[in-house]
């Protein structure tokens, strides 16, 4: 029960390692808000932490905009006073495009979705735990932002990239204050979407990736959601501005 007393804002929770996070901070005792942009996962996610314990305040939106961003924070602070842990899950990339096929449209989405939503939320945040003298954030980038990938298109490389060098800044900027920030950096994790673009690629595809990955496998969800958790607890007090790379062993940093 690491999180009892403990309010959580967790972006992207409808689905994958932003759910599976979700599900652990409740489960150990936390007051979870959750965040995404398709209600039909959030209303599954919100039903199913309901039934283990107290309901999770959920607020359908994206996490970018200005609005979303009021609504969490308001919502978290009118109903509760505070707010301890922030979970920067959202994000992603809808496409896999060659540098020369990005156009300016589909740069501004994918760092909309991925950066901008990390940034304003953690500003919004960062007030009021600058206040508190605590608070435990966490950014989720990914394997993308660490190393050369051929699974991701470089516009994502470029804002998971980003999501490190923020995480860092943060830090050194909100240390004194008592907040700690990190991130993790997942390899190829088996979300429902992932999954089913998985199961698309041929055997041959699918070895070729596996090979460069010693544990020969990819990550389920609540593996790295684990390792979110950890960084979000009391048992990584004196850890911050470090990105802990989640991925089997494909990237050792």
């Amino acid at each position: 029960m690491r999180y009892v007393g403990k309010v959580a804002i967790i972006t992207g929770s409808s689905d994958g390692i932003g759910k599976a996070t979700a599900i652990i901070l409740a489960r150990e005792g936390a007051t979870v808000i959750l965040n995404a942009r398709g209600k039909k996962g959030l209303t599954q996610i919100h039903d199913q932490i309901a039934e283990k314990g107290p309901p999770p305040l959920t607020v359908l939106g994206d996490s970018a905009e200005t609005d979303i961003i009021d609504r969490l924070v308001n919502s978290a602070m009118e109903k509760f006073g505070r707010i301890d842990i922030l979970i920067n899950n959202s994000g992603g990339s809808c496409h896999t495009l060659p540098y020369e096929d990005i156009t300016m449209e589909k740069w501004q989405s994918t760092l909309h979705a991925n950066l901008q939503s990390a940034f304003f939320l953690t500003q919004a945040v960062a007030t009021i735990m600058k206040r508190q003298k605590s608070g435990r954030i966490v950014n989720v980038s990914s394997f993308a932002g660490r190393q050369r990938s051929r699974l991701s298109s470089p516009d994502y490389a470029c804002a998971k990239a980003g999501i490190i060098g923020l995480t860092r800044q943060l830090a050194w900027e909100l240390g004194s204050h008592g907040i700690t920030v990190n991130s993790v950096a997942p390899g190829i994790t088996l979300t429902d979407r992932v999954e089913k673009l998985w199961q698309k690629r041929g055997d041959q595809d699918q070895l070729q990736v596996l090979e460069n990955i010693p544990l020969r496998r990819l990550a389920q969800p609540e593996e790295v959601a684990s390792a979110v958790a950890f960084l979000a607890s009391d048992d990584a007090s004196y850890i911050t501005g470090v990105c802990l790379d989640v991925n089997g062993g494909a990237f050792m940093g």
